[in-house]
């Protein structure tokens, strides 16, 4: 079997069950572990994110997919979470649970069953990584966009720590001041 067919019949599968996986990392994301909780925002977030990588999952680890593609959508939802507040390392953790709940659902459905080739498995893996990590980077390229343009440096370290005390006190962020 040629490995790329494997990868769109996988990916093609992701997509189908999209709505379990989602129940099961949402379950286990914002019930269990309680990612997310302390933001108005949070449930909400996870459930579009969940959402966009789930139900766009072809489109994700396509190799004919352009990195600005992917970069374009995460640089965007690092601006937001950095305008929302939200903790860069948690949303890290979001992706990266993510991420193994599609491989558990993979490992625990009959498509990981199949006799498939190791190398198809091993190049699966290795694009399904790449979107993972690609989409990290981007999201964190936003997130330091957001935070860092037109600050001093003492202004960065105040609103990391009114932040962190907001958060810490489940204090919801205070709206951004347009002028």
């Amino acid at each position: 079997m040629e490995g790329r067919t494997f990868e769109l019949a996988y990916a093609k599968f992701i997509e189908r069950f999209r709505d379990q996986i989602k129940e099961n990392f949402l379950e286990d994301a914002f019930h269990k572990r309680e990612l997310m909780s302390q933001y108005q925002v949070g449930e909400k977030m996870l459930e579009e994110l969940s959402d966009n990588i789930l139900s766009e999952f072809t489109v994700n680890i396509d190799r004919r997919t352009s990195v600005e593609t992917i970069a374009d959508r995460y640089v965007q939802l690092g601006i937001r979470c950095a305008e929302d507040g939200v903790s860069f390392s948690e949303m890290v953790r979001v992706f990266i649970l993510l991420k193994r709940h599609i491989w558990l659902f993979f490992q625990e459905s009959n498509f990981a069953g199949q006799p498939f080739d190791v190398r198809s498995i091993v190049a699966l893996n290795n694009r399904t990584a790449l979107f993972f990590d690609r989409a990290v980077y981007y999201f964190l390229v936003g997130y330091e966009q957001e935070r860092s343009e037109d600050r001093s440096e003492v202004e960065k370290v105040y609103d990391a720590l009114v932040d962190l005390l907001r958060r810490d006190l489940a204090i919801p962020k205070e709206p951004k001041d347009k002028e």
